[in-house]
């Protein structure tokens, strides 16, 4: 049931709807508007805007303009900001627009119950356009007749309003339509212009709160033109291995613009780029030679152009094509070493031969063969022997002696320098001291000190230390006056590395020093496993084997004995890693023990297993030294005792064998009648 007040209410709402509209001739008309409509307003700046009444609603009730609410987004405005004008027109005003909000509404309260909506304005606050500053033209080459051109600026910032953009362009007595950008408000494209005319471009920016234009560009078309590249580039080898010739087609006419080019080049598989000199290129032309190339290479060329003169953009690169130069004889020898096996028999050797393959700059084409030739040096005497492999190495028996050994590589072309290597009958010259290393950047770095004596080259070998694979050499040459390199091959972290450094003199050579190293080190992969060789009352002897090179992945600096009864504290030991055996003294008798071993790298440790044994409980000697005494007592008790027994034999007899009489000897027998008289038989 609806109380009274609710019905009052109810009757106000239906009156102020009945007065809100007003039917006339079909139209329905509100009873009021807002003035200035829909504005565009600057930020920051005043606004006021009035709410007017119209006199036909007024008759419907007593409503006026001092009931009038203003909202801001359905939020109410401080009455502060009212100004009631007349009893029809209400104004309300802001101070600073950047807080004002879409939509500002007119409304009224009528009789302080019902709130209606008179009318409602959309508000856009924006900025006026900035000038467009940083304008640039381009003209891009698209077909052999057609050169659009691309104008680009900076639009400024964003006001927050609709802003058009105009690309305006003319020549001294002429004006062209507007260029109108479409979806971007920074860049707008002429189809097509004129050279050898020089053409005023500026862009103009408006929006409901004003206009601005940029700085006018006046420029020649023909001066912004960026070409296409050259096409159809071919290439092609000639006599000389070292030149390649580049051939290709200009898409401008020479006629409009003479070009100049830029050609760039590199080796197929690379990614650094050469080029040629620009002074080589700066004329216009439609082939060059390229030189200084390596011979029996492929590579890879691309070719730009632009106006000659330098005025402009370049053409994009062209596309890529290849071409192999041909092939010359190799520019140096293999590098060359040996291994010198002399434990089968001490008046011959075994030698392995081994030497690298050329690099491919280095080869100059395809090798063919290697001539290998083994020359006795005195007091051996016997002819040269010449092989001829196409192999990286070959094995000799040989008798002990001094020998030079000659290798060439033989491509279609011709032969290598040859590469010597004297393999002196005794390593009696002066090595190297010093040798040491030093993981670097990833690498090994080997470095030592030179003898004093001048030296022709050094060659570094090295292999990997492990348990499970022979120890197979890895070598490289380096040039007699360096005290230091980076090992070539690929090598492992967590690796041992036996590396030996052999000075190498043009007459001999000197022993070789060696080192091993880690590239990088890590904990060992397992701990010790500790066993006891003898356990006492006091101590114990522990033994153990040391870790395999595989298993250490690293230098063993030290080992760690942990050891502990079930209730007692952890006790450590330091133990020289050279050892394998140690004794723990100071135990408790007949205890049990506990214990384990850690090896330690530069990296860290790793315990092995736990290992449990119990002292004894007498120590060496105790039980022998309490038996012997008891025995002996005992037995000289019980020989005391046969002693006595023996001189108290009689008295021993009459106690334990008393004399018992003979009946027959009694004198009863003689004076009993009643015993018969014995028969004799």
């Amino acid at each position: 049931m609806f109380s009274v007040w609710n019905w009052v209410a109810h009757g106000l709402y239906l009156l102020l709807s009945t007065c809100s509209v007003e039917v006339s001739g079909g139209l329905v008309q509100s009873c009021g508007h807002i003035i200035p409509e829909s504005p565009v307003l600057a930020v920051g700046s005043n606004f006021t805007a009035l709410c007017i009444l119209n006199e036909s609603c007024l008759d419907f009730g007593n409503i006026y303009a001092n009931q009038i609410i203003w909202k801001i987004k359905n939020r109410v405005v401080p009455k502060e900001q009212y100004r009631e004008i007349n009893r029809t027109v209400s104004s309300v005003t802001f101070n600073d627009t950047s807080s004002l909000a879409t939509p500002l509404t007119c409304n009224i309260l009528a009789d302080g119950q019902i709130e209606q909506n008179i009318y409602g304005i959309t508000v856009a606050v924006g900025l006026p356009p900035e000038k467009p500053k940083n304008l640039s033209c381009i003209v891009h080459q698209v077909s052999k007749l057609t050169y659009p051109m691309t104008c680009t600026w900076n639009p400024g910032r964003y006001t927050f309003l609709d802003t058009s953009f105009r690309l305006k362009y003319r020549w001294p007595q002429e004006n062209f339509p507007d260029c109108i950008p479409k979806d971007v408000n920074n860049s707008c494209t002429i189809s097509d212009v004129q050279f050898f005319v020089n053409l005023e471009v500026w862009v103009e920016a408006a929006n409901a709160l004003g206009k601005a234009e940029s700085d006018p560009l006046v420029l020649d078309p023909i001066d912004i033109v960026k070409p296409l590249p050259p096409h159809n580039l071919t290439v092609s080898s000639g006599i000389l291995p070292t030149v390649l010739k580049l051939s290709w087609e200009n898409r401008i006419s020479a006629a409009l613009m003479t070009l100049k080019f830029n050609i760039r080049y590199r080796i197929m598989g690379s990614t650094d780029w050469m080029q040629v000199p620009p002074e080589d290129t700066a004329s216009p032309r439609t082939s060059f030679s390229v030189q200084g190339l390596k011979p029996c290479t492929e590579y890879v060329f691309s070719i730009c152009c632009m106006k000659e003169d330098g005025v402009g953009y370049w053409s994009d690169w062209s596309e890529e094509k290849t071409g192999v130069t041909t092939e010359d004889k190799p520019s140096k020898g293999p590098p060359l070493w040996r291994i010198v096996d002399a434990s089968r028999s001490p008046a011959s050797w075994t030698v392995h031969l081994m030497w690298k393959a050329l690099e491919p700059f280095e080869a100059n084409g395809v090798i063919l063969r290697y001539e290998v030739t083994i020359r006795a040096k005195s007091p051996l005497s016997r002819p040269p022997e010449k092989y001829s492999v196409n192999t990286t190495n070959l094995t000799l028996n040989l008798p002990n002696g001094t020998y030079e050994v000659t290798v060439i590589a033989r491509n279609r072309v011709g032969a290598s320098p040859p590469s010597v290597l004297l393999i002196p009958a005794t390593n009696s010259k002066a090595p190297v001291k010093n040798v040491r290393t030093l993981p670097k950047d990833g690498k090994l770095w080997v470095g030592w000190t030179a003898p004093n004596n001048y030296v022709l080259k050094y060659v570094i070998e090295w292999c990997l230390v492990s348990n499970s694979s022979d120890c197979i050499i890895e070598w490289q040459n380096e040039p007699g006056n360096v005290q230091g390199t980076y090992l070539k091959g690929d090598i492992k972290p967590f690796k041992c590395y036996l590396i030996t450094v052999y000075p190498l003199y043009a007459d001999g050579q000197g022993s070789g020093q060696s080192v091993k190293a880690y590239l990088q080190q890590d904990r060992p992969s397992k701990g010790p496993t500790i066993q006891t060789k003898k356990v006492g009352k006091a101590e114990a002897v522990l033994t153990w084997n040391h870790l395999t090179v595989d298993e250490q992945n690293g230098f063993i600096r030290s080992y760690t004995i942990f050891y502990k009864t079930v209730d007692g504290n952890e006790t450590a030991v330091a133990v020289d890693p050279s050892k394998t055996e140690y004794t723990l003294s100071s135990l408790t008798s007949d205890t049990l023990y506990t214990v384990r071993m850690m090896a330690y790298t530069d990296e860290g440790g790793r315990s092995g297993p736990d290992f449990t044994f119990t002292t004894q409980k007498f120590g060496k000697g105790e039980i022998e030294a309490i038996v012997v005494p008891v025995c002996l007592a005992f037995l000289l008790i019980v020989l005391l005792g046969v002693l006595f027994c023996f001189n108290k034999r009689d008295l021993i007899k009459k106690h334990i064998w008393p004399i018992v009489p003979d009946p027959s000897k009694s004198n009863i027998a003689q004076w009993s009648p009643q015993v018969p008289p014995k028969n004799k038989i």
